[in-house]
């Protein structure tokens, strides 16, 4: 309820133009009522962050086991899944990518947040990818760090893509296209994610 009505405000106005009485009275409480839940402005988005992170990472990334020993492919699979999943919380799409650009600013409130969850999920992407060449899934002389960052640059700028086309453009389609082809160039057999 609070968390919901917060990822619409922060979606919409950013960290800084969101009011924490208009999330409030959007959910039918006082300010202090909120601020009983939540002590802070800061709070607040830390949980709504905290919460979106746990789901993704329950949802597509439990059972996968340490990177260094998870399959490549399978991996872009649930980027692709999460994906299709990241359609259906619209707010939460648009939060991410307002959010994060703002976080670019070392004093913003999830600055921190923002540069650990781009370390943590470029770290695991690289070092799945590392892995992958070395079982000899894919070629050799695939620069793993370069690409782990390029998979993160394209799957935020398609999300920032999405929100500017009010969800009209075929976000899914895109991204599942882009990992289809990008694990073709990769793996030594030629195979995509299908």
């Amino acid at each position: 309820m609070i968390t919901e009505s917060a990822v619409e405000h922060f979606a919409q106005w950013g960290y800084h133009n969101a009011s924490l009485p208009k999330i409030a009275a959007a959910v039918g409480i006082s300010p202090a009522g909120l601020l009983h839940h939540f002590g802070s402005k800061r709070e607040l988005l830390m949980a709504v962050l905290q919460a979106r992170a746990e789901h993704a990472a329950k949802t597509f990334y439990e059972g996968m086991g340490e990177p260094d020993g998870l399959d490549a492919l399978e991996m872009l699979r649930r980027m692709a899944a999460q994906t299709e999943f990241n359609l259906t919380q619209p707010g939460l799409v648009q939060m991410y990518a307002v959010l994060s650009a703002e976080a670019a600013n070392p004093e913003h409130p999830a600055h921190a947040y923002f540069r650990e969850r781009y370390d943590t999920i470029r770290g695991r992407v690289e070092r799945t990818l590392r892995h992958g060449v070395g079982s000899g899934l894919l070629h050799e002389d695939v620069d793993c760090a370069a690409v782990a960052r390029e998979i993160l640059a394209v799957s935020d700028g398609f999300q920032v893509q999405w929100a500017m086309s009010d969800g009209r453009w075929d976000m899914l389609g895109a991204y599942r296209g882009y990992v289809d082809r990008l694990a073709r160039t990769l793996t030594r057999s030629g195979h995509g994610i299908d």
